[in-house]
């Protein structure tokens, strides 16, 4: 009978807990499949009014979810595989929009960065009051902004300007990585 091995995971002490609490951070996910947490730990995040989440191996964000392993440096990786698209009510009643943000504040960033996809029937008007980066992973992504549309197709990159009215559709199906600045883009409403 083989046995995984508590090396594979990664150890979090109160140096990992004082050092994220250092960068902003309060809440710190510690997913038990991936983590151990010393004693220490747990003493000095209740000694600091940090949260640390045992959640399962997938944390939870808004719209879907997705692993990410956090390094006491700040470094954090977002496994690939791991993402899941969740609904983004946001986009209006009747459309079928997925979200995933795996990158924000919450992990000390002051950006925030995630994965968006939608069909032809879904383009939905919003006010960005942030700057955002779309790089089109799939599909044709087209923003409409004061009459013209831009087309990105599969590869490119486009900058959206903070202050920009504009509706987010597609021709057919699109696949997006954004990233946003800052980071609590979604307490933002739509228009």
């Amino acid at each position: 009978m083989s046995r995984k091995s508590p090396a594979t995971k990664e150890l979090i002490t109160a140096e990992h807990v004082a050092a994220a609490f250092e960068r902003g951070v309060r809440r710190l996910p510690a997913p038990s499949a991936s983590t151990v947490v010393t004693p220490a730990a747990w003493s000095k995040a209740q000694e600091l009014g940090m949260r640390i989440e045992r959640s399962s191996s997938a944390a939870a964000t808004p719209g879907g979810h997705c692993e990410r392993l956090v390094d006491p440096s700040g470094v954090v990786v977002v496994r690939g595989q791991s993402v899941a698209l969740g609904p983004f009510p946001a986009a209006g009643p009747g459309r079928n929009v997925g979200l995933v943000d795996v990158i924000t504040r919450e992990q000390g960033s002051p950006m925030a960065a995630g994965f968006m996809s939608f069909g032809r029937a879904d383009a939905f008007p919003w006010r960005l009051d942030y700057d955002e980066i779309d790089y089109v992973l799939e599909g044709v992504l087209h923003i409409t902004i004061e009459g013209r549309v831009l087309e990105g197709k599969t590869g490119d990159v486009l900058y959206v300007p903070k202050g920009s009215d504009l509706i987010f559709g597609t021709p057919n199906r699109t696949r997006v990585f954004y990233v946003t600045y800052p980071a609590n883009w979604a307490q933002t409403p739509a228009r």
